[in-house]
């Protein structure tokens, strides 16, 4: 079934499985994971409810019990599979990118968690799960991948009755992206497909279609929105500063006391209860 699958993929997913075979080669299964995100929260020594990645995480520590499954929807090279296996989850993976599947299956080995975590090649539209086999889902930049509707579909089959599926994903902004898609912003900041800035060729912002495909599906959705004047970060802030970044924490501000400002938010966590 898998391989007929695979045979199968369109053009859009052969590009994505090519770009990310070539990506999965930079990455070094034996480096080490920041687990900062996950025990911080654990253990009580730091939050960041302003940072949507953080905020992902501490979502998925807030919903864990003992013995449950998550899968991890478009696992990558497994970094962020092995933090939701540090909560306590066992841990299914699928990635449409074989090599991929490879590095994170060295990177539990390499972390003794070989028996804590599970991957393999699929794409996200036909996933190899029976129904009802996961009380959490989470996929971080994933969405804006795939085809949504088919995705979408097969998320919520597999999901057990009261599971949920939490989704970090970006969104439009219509106007904020007009601009954002202007010659002269793009001479600063490019959109263009690359492996410096993580970026493939077909991937695209979530829209409001998008937005009610999900709802129609998963009809207790709730949305949290991020990322407004910390746009901006880009331009004077390394990607990975492990620091706080203040633009984050004025955001957090603005939509929490502003209702309007979330609104203007670039990145939405999609909570889908089933």
């Amino acid at each position: 079934m898998v391989t007929e699958v695979m045979n199968g993929l369109s053009e859009r997913q052969k590009r994505e499985q090519e770009y990310y075979n070539q990506y999965a080669q930079s990455f070094d299964a034996k480096r080490e994971i920041d687990m900062s995100p996950i025990h911080g929260p654990m253990k009580k020594i730091e939050r960041r409810p302003w940072n949507s990645y953080w905020a992902t995480y501490e979502l998925a520590i807030d919903s864990f019990q003992p013995g449950q499954k998550l899968l991890d929807f478009g696992s990558g090279p497994g970094e962020n599979a092995l933090r939701f296996s540090e909560i306590g989850y066992d841990v299914e993976g699928f990635d449409i990118s074989q090599a991929n599947v490879e590095v994170a299956n060295e990177l539990f080995e390499a972390n003794n968690r070989k028996d804590k975590g599970n991957f393999q090649v699929s794409p996200a539209e036909v996933l190899p799960y029976e129904d009802n086999t996961f009380e959490m889902i989470v996929g971080v930049d994933i969405l804006h991948h795939v085809d949504i509707p088919k995705a979408v579909v097969e998320c919520h089959r597999v999901l057990k009755e009261g599971g949920q599926a939490i989704f970090r994903e970006p969104l439009e902004v219509p106007f904020l992206d007009w601009i954002r898609n202007t010659k002269l912003v793009k001479l600063f900041a490019p959109t263009e497909a690359s492996f410096e800035l993580h970026i493939t060729e077909d991937e695209r912002k979530l829209n409001s279609i998008d937005v009610e495909i999900l709802r129609n599906t998963f009809p207790k959705m709730e949305m949290r929105r991020f990322l407004f004047l910390s746009r901006f970060d880009k331009f004077f802030r390394d990607g990975e500063d492990p620091k706080p970044s203040f633009l984050e924490k004025i955001d957090h501000l603005l939509m929490t006391y502003i209702p309007g400002v979330k609104y203007l938010g670039g990145v939405v966590i999609f909570i889908l209860k089933k």
